[in-house]
């Protein structure tokens, strides 16, 4: 990236462009069989580690409520990723998505969901079946929407100003 462009370039630009050579190489370790938490995911700075564990949780849970529902118990049943997801929030000294995802988080406990990730058994459409729990998911939905847009804003303007952190200019 040229030192011209960063002033430039949308918030959400810059944190794709971020993120895309990280998740390319997660995409292709995954492939090969290896374990990307254990190699290249070491070799990252901690605001690369912080932006991979949150855009990897943020691009799935923000497409619908079901998505939102789904995601963060499949999170949650891995603990090492949801360990990893409170980290990057913690990082970015975000104050927008760390209390929903806290809600969240409690909502499913409160269900007893999940209990591991090998007895993994919700589904997408348990909202649909159960009208307590779309009732309780919505509202945390809908914050989910408007915090998100604080918590990208914070992220990209760490990056502006760590700039070495995450891209190489020229």
């Amino acid at each position: 990236m040229s030192h011209d462009t960063l002033p430039l370039i949308e918030d959400t630009a810059l944190i794709t462009a971020c993120f895309q050579p990280i998740i390319l190489a997660y995409k292709e370790i995954q492939t090969r069989g290896e374990d990307f938490t254990s190699g290249l995911f070491q070799e990252l700075t901690p605001g690369q580690q912080a932006l991979f564990a949150f855009n990897v949780y943020h691009t799935h849970v923000i497409k619908s409520q079901a998505d939102f529902y789904w995601w963060s118990a499949y999170f949650l049943a891995q603990p090492a990723r949801w360990a990893g997801l409170y980290r990057a929030l913690r990082f970015f000294e975000d104050r927008a998505t760390l209390p929903l995802v806290e809600q969240i988080e409690s909502l499913l406990r409160q269900r007893n969901h999940p209990g591991n990730i090998t007895t993994f058994d919700i589904s997408t459409t348990d909202l649909e079946q159960d009208a307590e729990l779309m009732s309780d998911v919505r509202p945390l939905y809908a914050a989910l929407l408007e915090a998100s847009e604080i918590t990208l804003r914070g992220i990209a303007a760490y990056i502006r100003n760590h700039t070495e952190a995450f891209v190489d200019l020229h």
